[in-house]
């Protein structure tokens, strides 16, 4: 079985200047499906577990923990995403509800006020 030796372009990669910063500025929200599927044949394998790789190397143990965490990142961002959505919703909900509210507060003291002037007017007919 022929595998694919990825070695020259990684380190052609990592040599970059700007690699740590494309880490850093990484677009988790929109990782591919494909991509991600990918990650996860490798997340379970015995060689790709973050304690076995810094046994090897410090700087790959950093690429593994991060590959790890953008997995993790992209399956918890789908459990989350629906609930930030509803949340919105109530929210939205919400502050419609309380504008409603404030008219009507507002309302009540229209005819609070106007029922304090008819009872004063009351009081001074009584006198």
């Amino acid at each position: 079985k022929m595998v694919d030796d990825f070695w020259p372009a990684a380190v052609k990669m990592i040599s970059d200047m700007g690699f740590l910063q494309s880490l850093q500025t990484f677009d988790k929200d929109n990782i591919p499906p494909a991509t991600i599927k990918k990650i996860a044949e490798y997340t379970v394998k015995e060689d790709f577990q973050p304690d076995r790789v810094q046994k090897s190397s410090t700087a790959a143990w950093g690429l593994c923990m991060w590959v790890r965490a953008m997995e993790t990142y992209d399956r918890v961002a789908k459990v989350v995403a629906p609930k930030k959505e509803s949340l919105a919703e109530a929210e939205a909900a919400y502050q419609g509800v309380m504008e409603k509210l404030k008219e009507k507060r507002a309302e009540l003291q229209k005819v609070l006020d106007e029922l304090s002037a008819l009872n004063e007017k009351l009081a001074s007919l009584r006198q």
